[in-house]
């Protein structure tokens, strides 16, 4: 019988030893199957399907992740099998989208709007196929033109080589923080397109179209972007350059600097807040020649701001109507009924409205008459910029489909004893919001917290990096016709235009609750649970699903939360899912082997000597030191010591709460009640601590609820990442929720992205700097401890709020 025992336990150390080390190459191959996937992303942005860069990765990430699912097996005594036949039908997948037949035909480097391909957006971009729309239906309401496509584009970085300096630059621009250090990238973009010789067959060509129209006697050029992308769901307006009175001799200069203009700051921001690949906006330009107008603005052939009011808008100002577009100035606005020959029902803005010196009924009448028929033609609502010369005639110089916004609906009127502190305005986009404020100008775009409400004077473009963090936009003046405004109808933000300088009432840091739809400003926090929905609508922000065909298959994300019914081989839809999937289940394997032969984990691990009132178990992947205990000074692992920094922060006090409370009831019966036995690791089991140098996997069980914090950081940002989870509690449903929401809240604010189900949070850091990632991991070490048994204290809604704030204020003596 003793011999038995101990070739029982010879096996058993055999058996863990296999599995130690097939978990630690396990975990060797994820990490590096990150790093490719990281750079998969990056290089998806900046190249095409058909780049062995692309093809090499995606062929070598799936032979990785093959091998990871044979280690998986090994560490499971075969348990996930299916994985197999996930893996060969993504690989299908993968080679059909790398055996797709490309079409190989010369595309053309100039291209008038009336030839055939001028209105396929991918050659000639959004704006200048939307002119050609135009001109196609109403060739005497639309100028002549043409457009240097995107083949010219592609052609330019070419020849100058720029392709791969463009692309170093960009390179990890859309996680860094230093705004000095973007401003310099991307002017140093601008600045090598500026300064690089033109392909002579592009300005052969130019030439050859500004000698084809010479008998229009055009003196003065209009040369303006038109990215793929523009023009579309995603406008772009205002992001890019487009140059005014450009003569002859000046017009291969204007190309280049429109070609320059595809790198302004905003234009960059605006790309990455959108999801949009480097390589998704090609940049063709559109060359128009210059209407000299008396007036000009913009036609909605519906009132963006009021859908049901069924009428439209034409925005106007005397002269050129970019100072209206740019909201430099705010335009005469006319509102007609939506009909094909409008009548004017209403005038606003300027004195001149009244005087009615440059814009008579009937020309109105024209200008929405107009509008109506392209609206008619086309099928959907349209803005449209016009144009009327000093002849008389209307000019359509650009137009793009209109998408109105959905009003919200709002019960109830304000009492006298809550009264707003301001109100009037225009409203640009309706709906509800509470935040702090904050003031900006339009020199002054420098970040803002998540969740503000930004005050700015004047709504310029210049504005646009600052949208995705905003919960409402308020300005003293604008057009509600501009490019800013477009752009926040985009991004859904409840905005008012128009509030003149009353708004020099709210002071920074103020509290203030917004009614977009009705135009009311409330002091204070004004509606339960509104900041939660607010930080919740700017984390899932309308961007584009995918990069390209790859990302589905390849880089998609599905498996998130890892108690789902869901998180299991079949619900694996990408390769990414499948490393994911392996990753959870080859630590969890390890535990389970831990807790079964619990004598083999005191042979194998250390225990962490530490005076906080928790036992840790210490594994170290990289076999060092293997005296039985260690102290946390002892070990060399960057998130460790990152996130040890937090977690036995001196400041902190860990709560006895539930000991204190219910010290005289069984052990049991405390399981029972208040859901110990409803998570994947028992009371009594050990909490394990895996690492290495850069890596860390800490799987903790505290009182009722279950904690993960896995890591792995080191100086390359690519591969840094940080996942965390926190699931259960002892406290009634209703009171695990509302920490469930306080945590969702604090780790919101500190950079996660965050997905709450019920008390199941689960969170997330990655590509961020190795600092970045040390101060969030310390911040999660001092949550865990903060939150550890905060579900007692969870009495009311207004907890969340409460907590979150004291928190972040770092005041850990409320938690004590």
């Amino acid at each position: 019988m003793e011999l038995d025992l101990k070739s029982a336990s010879r096996k058993s150390e055999h058996e863990f030893r296999i599995r130690y080390e097939t978990l630690r190459a396990l975990l060797n191959k994820n990490g590096q199957s990150l790093q490719i996937l990281s750079d998969l992303e990056a290089d998806l942005r900046h190249l095409q399907l058909s780049d062995y860069r692309i093809r090499r990765p995606v062929e070598r990430l799936l032979g990785e992740t093959f091998l990871m699912a044979q280690e998986l097996n090994l560490l499971s005594r075969n348990h996930y099998t299916e994985l197999y036949d996930v893996l060969n039908q993504l690989e299908k997948r993968v080679k059909k989208i790398f055996e797709k037949p490309r079409i190989s035909r010369q595309m053309p480097i100039v291209i008038t709007l009336e030839e055939d391909g001028s209105l396929d957006s991918s050659l000639v971009g959004g704006k200048s196929a939307g002119v050609a729309s135009l001109r196609t239906l109403f060739p005497e309401s639309v100028p002549v033109g043409f457009t240097v496509t995107t083949a010219a584009y592609h052609l330019f970085l070419q020849e100058n080589g720029l392709v791969d300096r463009i692309k170093l630059l960009l390179k990890d621009l859309d996680a860094t923080k230093d705004r000095d250090r973007f401003r310099s990238v991307t002017e140093s973009i601008r600045n090598i397109i500026r300064t690089a010789p033109t392909p002579a067959a592009i300005k052969d060509a130019i030439i050859h179209q500004v000698e084809r129209l010479k008998n229009h006697s055009i003196t003065e050029w209009a040369v303006r972007s038109s990215a793929t992308s523009e023009d579309s769901r995603f406008s772009f307006a205002g992001q890019f350059n487009s140059l005014l009175k450009v003569d002859m001799e000046n017009l291969e200069n204007a190309y280049r600097e429109v070609l320059a203009g595809r790198f302004t700051d905003r234009a960059v921001v605006y790309r990455i807040n959108c999801g949009f690949r480097e390589v998704d906006t090609p940049m063709a330009v559109l060359f128009m020649p210059m209407i000299d107008p008396v007036a000009a603005g913009v036609v909605y052939t519906i009132d963006p701001q009021n859908p049901g009011a069924d009428r439209m808008v034409i925005a106007a100002a005397p002269g050129l109507g970019e100072i209206v577009v740019k909201g430099l100035q705010e335009a005469d606005m006319f509102y007609l009924s939506r009909e094909p020959y409008p009548a004017l029902i209403e005038a606003t803005g300027n004195k001149s409205v009244q005087k009615k010196k440059y814009l008579p009924d009937e020309t109105l009448s024209a200008i929405g008459a107009l509008g109506y028929k392209v609206m008619t033609a086309l099928g959907f609502d349209q803005d449209i910029e016009w144009a009327l010369d000093k002849k008389g005639k209307i000019w359509l110089l650009q137009g793009r489909r209109l998408y109105p916004i959905a009003q919200e609906p709002t019960a109830g009127t304000h009492g006298k004893q809550d009264l707003p502190i301001i109100e009037g305005g225009v409203t640009i986009f309706p709906g509800r919001a509470e935040g702090t404020v904050v003031h900006r100008s339009g020199t002054e775009i420098h970040p803002i917290p998540k969740g503000s409400i930004l005050v700015v004077s004047q709504p310029t473009p210049d504005l646009a990096p600052l949208l995705p963090n905003a919960a409402a936009f308020l300005a003293s003046g604008g057009s509600a016709v501009g490019h800013l405004a477009t752009l926040i109808r985009e991004f859904s933000i409840p905005s008012i235009f128009r509030l003149g300088n009353v708004t020099r009432r709210m002071m920074e840091s103020q509290i203030v609750s917004v009614n977009a739809t009705q135009r009311r400003i409330y002091e204070g926090s004004r509606w339960p649970g509104m900041r939660e929905r607010v930080l919740s609508r700017l984390a899932s922000s309308n961007k584009l699903s995918g990069i390209g065909p790859l990302h589905e298959v390849v880089l998609a994300l599905h498996l998130t939360d890892p108690f789902s019914k869901s998180f299991k081989p079949k619900g694996c839809r990408s390769i990414h899912d499948v490393i994911r999937f392996i990753h959870e289940m080859s630590v969890r394997q390890m535990f389970k082997f831990g807790d079964k032969h619990s004598h083999i984990w005191r042979q194998k691990t250390r225990q962490l000597k530490t005076p906080l009132p928790i036992k840790i178990k210490l594994l170290d992947l990289e076999n060092r030191d293997t005296k039985k205990d260690t102290v946390p000074e002892e070990l060399d692992s960057i998130p460790f010591h990152a996130f040890w920094q937090g977690f036995s922060d001196p400041a902190l006090k860990w709560p006895h709460r539930w000991e204190d409370e219910f010290a005289g009831l069984p052990q049991d019966f405390r399981e029972q009640v208040f859901g110990g036995l409803q998570g994947p690791r028992g009371r009594k089991d050990p909490n394990y601590l895996i690492l290495s140098r850069d890596y860390l996997n800490f799987n903790a069980r505290f009182a009722y609820h279950y904690a993960m914090v896995d890591a792995l950081v080191g100086p390359g940002a690519e591969n840094n990442y940080i996942h965390f989870r926190f699931h259960g509690g002892g406290g009634s449903d209703e009171k695990k929720v509302r920490r469930s929401k306080f945590i969702e809240w604090v780790l919101r604010e500190v950079r996660f992205g965050v997905d709450r189900r019920e008390d199941l949070v689960t969170a997330w850091m990655r590509r961020y700097p190795k600092e970045d990632s040390e101060e969030a991991l310390a911040t999660l070490g001092r949550l865990m401890v903060c939150a550890r048994q905060l579900d007692l204290l969870m009495g009311s809604e207004s907890n969340v709020k409460i907590f979150a704030e004291e928190f972040l204020k770092k005041n850990y003596q409320a938690f004590s």
